[in-house]
């Protein structure tokens, strides 16, 4: 398994951050490689939620499906992909008094199809690239994003 490690500054408070995370219609705003989300579903008997998943790696297309694996309001929100993709992405809040500290942990296999015709090198680096455009892409929209009451 291969791991990425990001964190970010977000200026406003910890619940927009976790409220607009924890609906996955909001990830193809964010996740630049993200082509689809659909089939979004409230997990029984939790505040999770599952999903699938439509997205880009390294110029070839995969399909998945998501389950929340683990979800603390407003500190932890842990996700696994359990077909199409191996990965667990794990998001922690750390909440100040208008802002919001989010590191955000990837964890993947790449697939055996992408190392064929890619090195592990490249992939790895496409990805941290990634992570990195998803975290500043969160940190606009939501800092942009007029609140209405």
């Amino acid at each position: 398994m291969k791991m990425i490690m990001r964190d970010i500054r977000i200026d406003v408070p910890v619940d927009r951050v976790f409220d607009f995370l924890v609906d996955p219609h909001h990830l193809p705003e964010i996740w630049p490689n993200v082509v689809e989300v659909g089939k979004v579903k409230k997990a029984r008997n939790s505040d999770g939620f599952s999903f699938d998943w439509i997205y880009k790696m390294a110029g070839e297309q995969f399909e998945g499906k998501c389950d929340t694996i683990e979800q603390i309001p407003y500190q932890r929100l842990v996700l696994k992909n359990n077909k199409g993709l191996d990965s667990t992405l794990t998001w922690l809040f750390q909440p100040g008094s208008q802002q919001t500290h989010v590191t955000l942990k990837f964890e993947y296999q790449i697939p055996a199809s992408l190392l064929k015709k890619t090195k592990e090198e490249i992939i790895h680096q496409e990805n941290e690239h990634e992570l990195d455009a998803m975290l500043q892409n969160l940190k606009t929209r939501l800092e942009l994003e007029p609140v209405y009451t």
